[in-house]
C-alpha cells in the first residue's frame, strides 16, 4: 500500500474536530460539512485565495494532512445575518411596525 493512501485512511474524526477547534481559535469562521470536513466561510469571495494560504499554514502547522475547505458566503449566510436582531426591545419594534403596515382583510 502507498504511504501516501496509508496516511489518508488514518485520518481519524478526532483529528477533523481538532482542525475545526484550532480554525475556530484562530478567529476563523468555520463549519464542518456533511462530509464531516472543516470548511471555513470567508467574508467576501474576493478573500478566499488569502484565507486559504491562511488555513494552509494553520493546518501545517498543526501536521493535519486531512481534506478542509474554504468558501464564499451564500446568500442564505448573508440573510441570515442580517435578520438577527441584536437587542429584544429591536425585535419587538420591528414586530409592532409589521403589524401597522398590515393590509386589513
Amino acid at each position: 500500500m502507498n504511504k501516501n493512501e496509508k496516511d489518508l485512511e488514518q485520518i481519524s474524526t478526532t483529528d477533523k474536530l481538532k482542525a475545526f477547534k484550532t480554525l475556530k481559535d484562530a478567529g476563523l469562521r468555520v463549519e464542518m460539512s456533511g462530509s464531516g470536513v472543516p470548511t471555513v466561510i470567508c467574508a467576501s469571495a474576493g478573500d478566499m485565495s488569502k484565507d486559504l494560504k491562511n488555513v494552509r499554514k494553520i493546518l501545517k502547522d498543526l501536521r493535519y494532512n486531512g481534506s478542509f475547505g474554504v468558501r464564499a458566503p451564500r446568500k442564505g449566510d448573508q440573510i441570515m445575518n442580517e435578520e438577527i436582531p441584536k437587542d429584544p426591545e429591536e425585535a419587538a419594534i420591528s414586530d409592532s411596525e409589521s403589524e401597522d403596515n398590515a393590509i386589513p382583510a
